[in-house]
């Protein structure tokens, strides 16, 4: 076998490149880089990459731990174990995949879609909020839809984000709408959020972006600039302890304009695990006057990959709900009877 033939269409792991042939650099760079997993993309429903060949992690391991001593350049070199070492994380879950940019196409139709660019850095447990969820994806695609439900979404609209994570939700609505958004997250979340907003201010055209730490657990970061003041609240996959749905409830109380228009969109999946996390986030939003208006469950599946071979892709089942004030909330009677003296 020619050491420098491309690995496409390679039906066993012996057909790649072998060391012990002292392939060419070039020839490992690109099977290296043919044997990269990419997310799968979330409108392509189903689908999933082709298994990968018997002992290929063995074959990958192989390249970090050879010297590579046939090739003189010390930093191609160091290339060849870098991308060998990325495609080992490929394979060993999300939580192992190294930095990544990527780009994300929002709208239901090529006329109204935008195009939202976003840096995700390597994803830790702390930092949860450095990875594009799939409900973000969702419901910044479904956001055109809720329109009828929301109110005027004009240049004098304000809207925030909360959780706001790589800033897909946000700064889709900003690239499609004449509203000004306000993405939060966790101080340490927050520096990446930043990022994406620059990364994707070319294709801000209609509305205006601003981004500010609030951290749900202390109040005193509650403290953004239009305290109650905001149209629309957006919170997608919000929950992952037990104490974010009392976090997150007392978040929304503190910044949602007390106005009949004013509305909260949230989109989570339906985990088995945080079934009581969501429950306990309905009832107490259900306990500061606020009732669903709208609401739908929807399926999908995960960008990331499984299993043993990489190749399965896991369904998820989310819910969506827009909420308002309940007409019976102590404020809106207030105002009612203001408007309307007997």
């Amino acid at each position: 076998m020619d050491a420098d033939t491309k690995p496409s269409c390679k039906s066993s792991i012996l057909d790649l490149p072998q060391l012990y042939t002292r392939p060419s650099s070039a020839s490992l760079l690109s099977t290296l880089e043919q044997l990269s997993i990419k997310p799968a993309a979330w409108d392509t429903i189903g689908e999933a990459s082709q298994p990968d060949k018997a002992g290929l992690p063995r074959y990958l391991t192989g390249i970090v731990a050879s010297p590579l001593a046939w090739i003189e350049d010390e930093n191609v070199k160091e290339q060849i174990w870098e991308a060998a070492s990325a495609r080992l994380s490929e394979r060993s879950g999300r939580s192992a995949i190294p930095s990544l940019s990527r780009t994300f196409v929002i709208g239901t139709s090529t006329a109204d879609s935008v195009s939202i660019n976003l840096h995700e850095p390597s994803l830790t447990a702390d930092n949860l909020g450095h990875k594009t969820w799939l409900a973000s994806y969702l419901l910044a695609n479904r956001f055109q839809g809720l329109v009828p439900h929301l109110p005027s979404l004009e240049s004098s609209g304000k809207v925030i984000e909360l959780g706001a994570g790589t800033g897909l939700v946000g700064l889709a609505i900003a690239a499609m709408f004449d509203v000004h958004v306000h993405l939060t997250d966790l101080p340490a979340i927050v520096p990446n959020l930043y990022a994406n907003v620059n990364m994707s201010a070319a294709g801000i055209t209609k509305g205006s972006t601003s981004v500010g730490a609030l951290d749900w657990s202390d109040v005193l970061s509650y403290h953004v600039d239009d305290h109650k003041g905001y149209d629309i609240v957006v919170a997608a996959d919000p929950l992952y302890s037990p104490r974010h749905p009392a976090w997150l409830a007392a978040a929304i109380n503190y910044v949602l304009q007390r106005d009949v228009t004013a509305r909260v969109v949230i989109e989570l999946p339906l985990r088995e695990a945080y079934v009581p996390e969501i429950n306990e986030l309905k009832s107490r939003l259900a306990a500061l006057g606020l009732v669903v208006l709208v609401e739908g469950v929807e399926r999908a599946f995960e960008d990331w990959q499984r299993g043993q071979q990489g190749n399965e892709r896991t369904e998820v089942e989310c819910w969506w709900a827009v909420w308002q004030w309940a007409p019976s909330t102590w404020f809106l009677r207030r105002d009612n009877a203001i408007s309307n003296p007997q």
